[in-house]
């Protein structure tokens, strides 16, 4: 069977043009499709790949000029040479204009229309190095955002619009087998329903068995659906695939296949750091709360004491509407604001009477403990000065250090007034719970000399909010 190098759709009213072109092409190594109509023509390309089309520009139906348009709207790359008549020349023009590559008079010369052919394919093999370079400066520009983030959701926020910029791109579906998580973008119930079938755990050895790639077309309702199909590696095991759609006539190339190979690489990685930093930051949570119910098992008044500080800390942030980044800081500073009573002597912890003054100068102690055991965790990044000046007072009266209003951290001004709080409103060895109203009345008498009045102001807001009245 001859293989020829390009196919060339050639659209012409006259039975006699299309056969002498078949003849001339062929003995090039084109390979030639004739119609007589731009309707035709038109019905082809919805079905067939065509590198280049030849059209009359006087034609019944529908002319040259109007099929060009339509050429260029439903398939922009594919280059177009329009044959003219000498009388006709003003229309060969108006083509160029409408983004014909090139046109050739009749009769046209053999050498002429050749010519023409190949700087076409030039001209799209250049374009098509221009596009694999933007293509390769989005992989790039790819690269740089997921290294920078370990956050799941910005991952995939990042993924679907790099993805969706490229115009081919009709939607795409993942399935991570490890984690059964399976997702979706932008395609029928039907088209999925197929992925998950056809690219299911139990089936991906078998389809990538001396396969680093998958390009196939298929009929799914009576549509062309192109896959570009991509397994996620980690070391030799598929964890995953990742299928690119593209719906219609246009199919992925080689360049695709490169390109698209690389951004699913530089995905799963980053997807797979992000679920290895969401176990690492659940293993020190879980260490963390550990830590924390060990110190509130001291003295069984304060059980809980911890998590409370945690929650109250939590509203006052949210209620500022401040970053995700801090409100997980101020989760371990909540839990951890005490963690230096395990230095503490047990019988001063749990002494039901005032302390003595050699007892309290102990008890003061325990920010500098908690410092020091939480200083050397680097994960932990501000809790531990946090935890350190969290007795402190806006009018230096605190403790250890006796620092004022501005050389306090946010994050401890933030504790003092969640543990202060929950320090009032519950039982303790040396007296009983303080009223909802006294509490707060507290908080306001001590604002601006013991807290800071704006986080009293925002906590009492929060508070409201969630239905607590005095």
């Amino acid at each position: 069977m001859e293989e020829f190098k390009y196919k060339v759709l050639v659209v012409d009213d006259e039975d006699y043009v299309r056969d002498s072109l078949d003849i001339i092409l062929s003995t090039e190594g084109y390979q030639v499709v004739g119609v007589s109509s731009g309707f035709e023509a038109l019905e082809l390309l919805k079905k067939n790949y065509f590198d280049f089309v030849i059209t009359d520009i006087k034609m019944p139906e529908m002319d040259g000029i109007t099929l060009l348009r339509k050429i260029r709207k439903g398939y922009p790359d594919l280059p177009v040479i329009v044959m003219t008549g000498f009388p006709s020349i003003d229309s060969a023009i108006e083509c160029l204009k409408e983004g014909a590559f090139d046109y050739v008079t009749k009769p046209f010369k053999v050498e002429d229309l050749i010519n023409k052919l190949q700087k076409a394919d030039e001209n799209r093999k250049l374009k098509k190095e221009v596009v694999e370079l933007k293509q390769l400066l989005k992989i790039y520009d790819a690269g740089l955002f997921f290294n920078k983030t370990l956050d799941h959701e910005e991952i995939l926020n990042g993924m679907e619009r790099m993805l969706f910029s490229d115009s081919l791109i009709s939607g795409c579906f993942f399935h991570i087998f490890t984690k059964a998580f399976k997702k979706s973008y932008n395609l029928s119930e039907d088209i999925k329903h197929y992925l998950e079938n056809r690219f299911s755990f139990k089936n991906v050895a078998k389809l990538f068995y001396g396969k680093n790639i998958i390009n196939e077309s298929v009929k799914i309702n009576g549509k062309d659906v192109n896959f570009l199909v991509v397994p996620m590696y980690f070391e030799k095991f598929i964890w995953g695939v990742f299928v690119l759609v593209n719906i219609g006539s246009k199919v992925f190339d080689v360049i695709h296949e490169r390109i698209y190979s690389i951004f699913v690489n530089q995905f799963s990685i980053a997807l797979r750091n992000s679920y290895a930093y969401e176990e690492l930051a659940k293993g020190y949570f879980e260490t963390i709360n550990s830590l924390a119910v060990a110190v509130d098992a001291k003295d069984h008044y304060t059980r809980g004491h911890s998590e409370n500080v945690k929650n109250y800390s939590l509203m006052i942030v949210e209620e500022f509407g401040f970053s995700d980044n801090f409100k997980e800081v101020m989760t371990y500073a909540g839990l951890l604001h005490d963690i230096g009573k395990i230095g503490v002597p047990t019988h001063v912890i749990t002494k039901p009477d005032r302390l003595t003054d050699e007892e309290f100068e102990e008890m003061k102690k325990h920010p500098i403990y908690g410092k020091e055991i939480l200083d050397p965790i680097e994960f932990l990044g501000d809790v531990p000065d946090y935890i350190l000046y969290h007795h402190e007072k806006l009018d230096g009266s605190g403790y250890p250090f006796g620092l004022t209003a501005n050389e306090i951290p946010l994050g401890a001004k933030i504790l003092q007034v969640a543990d202060s709080f929950d320090a009032m409103t519950t039982d303790r060895s040396y007296r009983k719970r303080r009223s909802l109203t006294w509490a707060m009345e507290e908080l306001d008498r001590c604002s601006g000399t013991q807290f800071d009045s704006e986080i009293v102001k925002v906590f009492k807001s929060a508070m409201k909010k969630r239905g607590f009245r005095w």
